[in-house]
């Protein structure tokens, strides 16, 4: 082999070894933001408790429940409208590690591959999903009507590095939050009425 082509072979192997940390330099100082990731793997797992709590006590569920109201949007995964008013479910599907506080606009998720990802903060969603759902319920009988909204992250391998304020839950969590007391108080609502309103925000 000529010194001629082993200097061009030289000079190719360090481009490209250059181009490989450079990749790497600039993932790190510019991680992908992926404002959708996530939701299409919770939704499912979001549904099924949701679906049987509301069943079990012939409460009404929405699934999904993508609404517009007053030109606002909201995108939930389910609505449980019972007695003791409205609970609204968002599924996050992410894995791996979650870090963020209830005053950042964005948390991060380092997946299992060692990925980081930022994305909106789920409670921000909540709360925008809770006016929403306010929106629908505009007559005067229904304004009073207690509204929840909570996140759920899905994914058994998920850790939450959140403080328990900012109000995720893990499916566990989820799972246990249907059985606390206040969700089976009796206001005398007219599930029918509560319904019927928020069905007519539905949009997809």
């Amino acid at each position: 082999m000529s010194e001629q082509l082993l200097i061009i072979l030289a000079i190719v192997l360090v481009v490209v070894l250059l181009g490989v940390v450079a990749l790497i330099y600039y993932r790190k100082k510019h991680p992908r933001k992926d404002k959708r990731l996530g939701r299409s793997d919770g939704s499912r797992k979001v549904v099924a408790p949701a679906r049987a709590f509301a069943r079990s006590h012939r409460f009404r569920l929405i699934a999904p429940a993508h609404l517009l109201a007053n030109k606002k949007g909201a995108k939930l995964d389910a609505i449980i409208v019972g007695y003791f008013g409205v609970l609204g479910v968002i599924g996050l599907g992410y894995n791996g590690n979650i870090y963020g506080a209830a005053n950042e606009s964005e948390w991060l998720q380092i997946n299992e591959g060692g990925q980081r990802t930022y994305f909106p903060n789920p409670m921000d969603e909540a709360s925008a999903a809770v006016r929403v759902i306010r929106n629908t319920l505009s007559s005067p009988k229904l304004k009073q009507i207690p509204v929840e909204v909570v996140a759920v992250f899905t994914d058994s391998t998920v850790q939450l590095a959140v403080p328990k304020t900012a109000g995720p839950h893990s499916l566990k969590t989820f799972k246990a939050l249907l059985h606390k007391d206040k969700y089976l108080d009796d206001t005398g609502l007219d599930l029918d009425a509560v319904e019927a309103a928020i069905r007519a925000a539905v949009v997809e």
